[in-house]
C-alpha cells in the first residue's frame, strides 16, 4: 500500500502571537543596545515566534583575541564563521616593505572588542571541535567588521557569500590587507608563503 506524502504546509502565527512579537519589537526599540543580555533574551524569544524555532546556541564570556579570526571566550574557541584572517605569523607586501598583517589584523579586532561584552551564535563545530559562530559586541557583527576593515577575506568554502559584500567595500576602498599584497590566508597554511 503507497503511502500518502504529507504537504509542508506554511506556519501561522496566531493573531496573539503577533501582538506579543510586536511588543517584543517594541521592547527592543526601547531596550537598544543599553542591555545586552535583556536585547539578547527577546531576540531569542522573536526569532522563537517567527520562526518555530528556537534561536541557535549563544556563547557569552570574557574575551581574549588569539588571531584575527579566533577568540577564546572563557576557555572555550571560537572560530569567526565565514572568514579568514592572516595568521599571527603572516606577512604581507607593501610598498616594497614586508609588514606583520598578521599581528596587525589581531591587534585591530582587540581595539574593536576594547572592553566590550562579546557573545557569539554558534553556527557549526569545526575539526578541531572549535565552535564556528558569529560573534557581536552589542549589536556589531565582528565577522563583517573585520572583512569590511580589510582584515579578513570571505571564506567562501565555508561561509558561502555571507561576506561578499563587505570583501568588495574593503577591496575598493583598499582597506587593510587590500592596501598591499597578500597571499590568501588558506593559501599561506599550505606553505604558499
Amino acid at each position: 500500500m503507497k503511502q500518502k506524502q504529507r504537504r509542508k504546509t506554511k506556519r501561522r502565527i496566531s493573531p496573539k502571537l503577533w501582538i506579543v512579537a510586536i511588543v517584543i519589537v517594541s521592547a527592543l526599540l526601547v531596550v537598544g543596545d543599553g542591555n545586552p543580555q535583556l536585547r539578547q533574551t527577546l531576540e531569542e524569544m522573536l526569532q522563537e515566534i517567527i520562526t518555530g524555532e528556537p534561536s541557535r546556541e549563544q556563547h557569552t564570556g570574557s574575551v581574549r583575541v588569539i588571531d584575527g579570526d579566533t577568540l577564546d571566550l572563557s576557555g572555550m574557541r571560537v572560530r569567526l564563521y565565514g572568514i579568514d584572517a592572516p595568521e599571527a605569523a603572516q606577512t604581507c607586501q607593501r610598498n616594497g616593505r614586508e609588514w606583520a598583517c598578521g599581528t596587525d589584523a589581531m591587534k585591530a579586532l582587540e581595539e574593536e572588542i576594547g572592553s566590550l561584552g562579546v557573545s557569539c551564535e554558534e553556527q557549526d563545530i569545526d575539526r578541531y571541535d572549535r565552535v564556528v559562530g558569529i560573534c557581536h559586541t552589542g549589536s556589531r557583527d565582528l565577522n563583517a567588521w573585520m572583512v569590511r576593515s580589510g582584515w579578513a577575506v570571505a571564506y567562501r568554502q565555508y561561509g558561502g557569500e555571507v561576506y561578499d559584500g563587505e570583501e568588495v567595500v574593503a577591496r575598493v576602498a583598499q582597506r587593510g590587507l587590500w592596501s598591499s599584497n597578500f597571499v590568501m590566508p588558506w593559501d599561506w597554511r599550505r606553505g604558499g608563503r
